[in-house]
C-alpha cells in the first residue's frame, strides 16, 4: 500500500473531523468497538506509559512542550495530535519527527484486515466501521509499540470520557483551560463540557489542571476528589510571571509546589504560551511520583526548542504575515490581547475563515474591531462556513470588508494593501492556517536529523 492508497482507504471512513455528528454520548461515542480492535491487535497501548491532553484552548501546544521536554532528558517519546495541517503524517511523532510515509501506510496496511472484518460484522460491539479519527489512534498506538517508546504524550481529539485516545491507562491526566467549543457536541453549559473533560481521570490518579473558571474548576475537583486523584492547579500549586517578551522572544518564572525555575525561556510567542508552559511543567514535575524526573535543564532546553507550528507564527516578514488557529471565542480573545501587546503600533489586516460549527459572532466581535479591514474567505473544507455567514456578523462594526472567492485570492488581496505599518493576521480556523502554510510553501516539522 502506498501513502496515497492509504490516505484514499482512510478517507472511505467516517470522518468526524468533517461531520461532526451526533451528541458526544454513550450511543454514538461508544468506544468498545475501538477497545474490541485494540484487543485484536495486541492491545498496543498497554506497552507505553502515557500522558493524556484534553482541554479547549493550549492543549496541543502543552502537549508539544511536555513532549519536548521528555525528549530533551532523552526519553524515546511519541506524541499524538490532532488535526494536522498539512499531512496526516504530522499527527503521529516519533522523538520531534513526523512519522514516514512509508511507515504511515505499512501501519494501516496491518490494521486492514482487522478493520475489514469489523466493517462486515456489524453484530460485533464494535457496531460497524471505525472512525478516521479511531483509526489513526490505533495506528500511533501500533507505530509507538513497535518503535520501542517509553512515553506517549496523547491529545484528546474531543471531549475526553469517550474520546478514543482514553483507551489508555494515563499516568498523569492534563486538562487545560475550558471554554464553548463543540458545545454542538458536548453541551451548551461549561459544566457539561467540563464534565466531558474530567472524563480522563482516573481512580487514584494525578491531575493537572491550568487555570479554570469556578463552574468548570468545581467539576474537575469533584471528580478528583469521588476518585482519590491528585490535583495540582497552574495558579495555586504552580505560580508563573512572565517576565520578558517581545515578537522573537518570550520568557517566565515559574514557582510554587514543585520548586522554582526562572528566566524559562519559550519557543513559542503569544503570553497564552506561559500558561500552557506552566500547565506542562505541572505535568512534568508531577512525573515523579511516577518514578520518572525531568530535570531543570530538560524543561529549559525542551521548551525553548519547542515546535509547535500554526500558533502565532510568522510566515512573512515583508509583510509582516502572522498565522494562528483561534477557533473560538476565548481563544480569538487572547490572540487579539497577544497582538496587542506584541504590535502595539501596527495596524491589523485580518483574513478571517470560521468553521460553520464554531462561534462565528464570538470569533468576530474580538477580532474585527481592531482591524483596518477585514478580508473574509474560505478554507477548502467541508466545514468550512460561508463568506455571507461572516459579514452577517461584521457588519456590526464599522470596519471596510473585501469577501473573496478562495484563500489564495484573500492572501494576494492582503498583500497588495499591506503597508509597512501592517500586520496581516491569517487566522479563525486551524484548517484555514494550514492552507495558508501550504500555499506558502512551509513544511511542517520536515523529517531531518
Amino acid at each position: 500500500m502506498t501513502y496515497q492508497h492509504a490516505i484514499e482507504y482512510l478517507m472511505s471512513f467516517l470522518d468526524l473531523e468533517k461531520d461532526p455528528g451526533q451528541k458526544y454520548h454513550d450511543d454514538s461515542y461508544n468506544l468498545d468497538g475501538f477497545r474490541q480492535l485494540l484487543n485484536q491487535v495486541g492491545n498496543p497501548q498497554n506497552s507505553f506509559k502515557s500522558i493524556l491532553v484534553a482541554g479547549t484552548k493550549g492543549k496541543g501546544s502543552t502537549a508539544a512542550f511536555i513532549e519536548s521536554a521528555l525528549r530533551a532528558q532523552g526519553i524515546k517519546v511519541g506524541l499524538y495530535t490532532s488535526p494536522h495541517l498539512i499531512s496526516f503524517c504530522e499527527r503521529i511523532r516519533l522523538n520531534g519527527r513526523n512519522i514516514l510515509e512509508r511507515d504511515f501506510a505499512q501501519r494501516l496496511d496491518c490494521l486492514k484486515p482487522f478493520l475489514e472484518k469489523q466493517k462486515f460484522n456489524s453484530a460485533s460491539p464494535a457496531g460497524g466501521s471505525s472512525t478516521v479519527f479511531e483509526i489513526l489512534t490505533a495506528m500511533a498506538f501500533l507505530y509507538f509499540q513497535e518503535m520501542g517508546i517509553e512515553w506517549a504524550v496523547l491529545e484528546v481529539g474531543v471531549g475526553g470520557r469517550l474520546d478514543c485516545t482514553n483507551a489508555v491507562n494515563p499516568r498523569v491526566s492534563v486538562i487545560t483551560n475550558i471554554s464553548h467549543d463543540h458545545t454542538e457536541i458536548l453541551g451548551d453549559s461549561l459544566k457539561e463540557i467540563a464534565g466531558e473533560k474530567a472524563g480522563i481521570i482516573r481512580q487514584d490518579g494525578l491531575v493537572v489542571t491550568a487555570p479554570q473558571g469556578a463552574e468548570a474548576l468545581k467539576v474537575i475537583m469533584n471528580r478528583c476528589r469521588d476518585l482519590n486523584a491528585r490535583l495540582f492547579q497552574v495558579g495555586k500549586e504552580v505560580g508563573f510571571k512572565i517576565t520578558e517578551q517581545d515578537p522573537e522572544h518570550l520568557s517566565m518564572d515559574l514557582g510554587g509546589t514543585f520548586g522554582k525555575l526562572t528566566g524559562l525561556e519559550l519557543g513559542l510567542s503569544g503570553d497564552f504560551q506561559a500558561e500552557n508552559a506552566a500547565t506542562a511543567f505541572a505535568a512534568l514535575r508531577a512525573l515523579q511520583f511516577r518514578n520518572q524526573q525531568v530535570g531543570d535543564a530538560a524543561i529549559r532546553k525542551g521548551f525553548k526548542e519547542v515546535h509547535w507550528p500554526g500558533r502565532m507564527q510568522t510566515v512573512s516578514k515583508h509583510p509582516l504575515m502572522i498565522v494562528d488557529g483561534a477557533h473560538n471565542d476565548y481563544s480569538a480573545y487572547r490572540l487579539k490581547k497577544a497582538v496587542e501587546t506584541l504590535y502595539p503600533d501596527k495596524n491589523r489586516i485580518l483574513v478571517l475563515g470560521i468553521s460553520a460549527n464554531k462561534d462565528i459572532g464570538g470569533i468576530v466581535s474580538n477580532l474585527v474591531p481592531q482591524s483596518r479591514v477585514l478580508i473574509i474567505t474560505k478554507a477548502k473544507h467541508s466545514r468550512a462556513a460561508t463568506p455571507e455567514a461572516i459579514k452577517k456578523e461584521a457588519k456590526k462594526f464599522a470596519v471596510p470588508v473585501i469577501e473573496t472567492e478562495n484563500l489564495a485570492q484573500a492572501l494576494e488581496r492582503a498583500r497588495e494593501l499591506a503597508t509597512p505599518q501592517d500586520l496581516v493576521l491569517v487566522t479563525g480556523s486551524l484548517f484555514l492556517v494550514g492552507e495558508t502554510l501550504e500555499l506558502l510553501g512551509k513544511k511542517i516539522n520536515p523529517n531531518k536529523l
